[in-house]
C-alpha cells in the first residue's frame, strides 16, 4: 500500500470509527485534520485542500496547546501523514526489526530529512505497549496517533540531533 493511499484509508477509518481518544486535547486537532483530508480526497487533487488541513490543524493546536506549541505545530502536523504508515507495520504483525529493515531498504532513514530524524522515534513509539487486538487496527492507530500528537504538541518528545 503506498503512502498516500494508506493516509486516505486511515483518515477514512478515523471518521468511520468516530471515537477519537477525546481525553487528550489533540483529539479534536487530529480529527479536523483527518476530516479535511478526507474531504479533499473526494475532490480533484489540489494544494489548497492540503493547506487547509494543515491550517485547521495549526489553529486547533494553538488553541488547545497555546503559543508555546507554535514551534512544534508544523512537525507535529507532518507526523499525521507518516505516523499511521509506521503504525501499520505493527498492525500488520511485523516485528520492530522487520519494520526497521523495511524503512532502511526504502532509504527513508538515510536522507537527512526531518522524517529520517523522527521516524526512529515513531517506530519506537509504535512498538511500545500492547499491539492492536484482532480486527481493531484502525481504532488502535487512531488512539496512537492522538497520543503521539498530544506528546508532540506538548513538547514531550525528544529526538536525537543529527550528527
Amino acid at each position: 500500500m503506498n503512502f498516500a493511499k494508506a493516509l486516505v484509508v486511515w483518515a477514512g477509518q478515523l471518521l468511520v470509527c468516530g471515537s477519537v481518544h477525546a481525553a487528550l486535547p489533540a483529539a479534536d486537532c487530529v480529527a479536523s485534520h483527518a476530516q479535511a483530508h478526507a474531504e479533499a480526497a473526494s475532490q480533484p487533487a489540489s494544494a489548497p485542500e492540503a493547506a487547509s488541513a494543515q491550517q485547521q490543524f495549526a489553529a486547533c493546536a494553538l488553541q488547545r496547546y497555546g503559543a508555546s506549541a507554535a514551534s512544534r505545530v508544523e512537525a507535529c502536523g507532518n507526523d499525521l501523514a507518516s505516523l499511521p504508515v509506521i503504525l501499520l507495520y505493527r498492525v500488520d504483525g511485523l516485528t520492530r526489526s522487520q519494520a526497521l529493515a523495511d524503512l532502511q531498504r526504502e532509504g527513508a532513514l538515510s536522507d537527512g530529512s526531518e522524517y529520517a530524524q523522527r521516524a526512529p522515534a515513531m517506530l519506537s513509539f509504535a512498538y511500545q505497549g500492547a499491539a492492536a487486538a484482532k480486527g481493531q487496527g484502525a481504532a488502535w492507530i487512531e488512539r496512537r496517533v492522538v497520543e503521539w500528537t498530544d506528546l508532540c504538541l506538548a513538547g514531550r518528545l525528544r529526538f536525537s540531533k543529527p550528527r
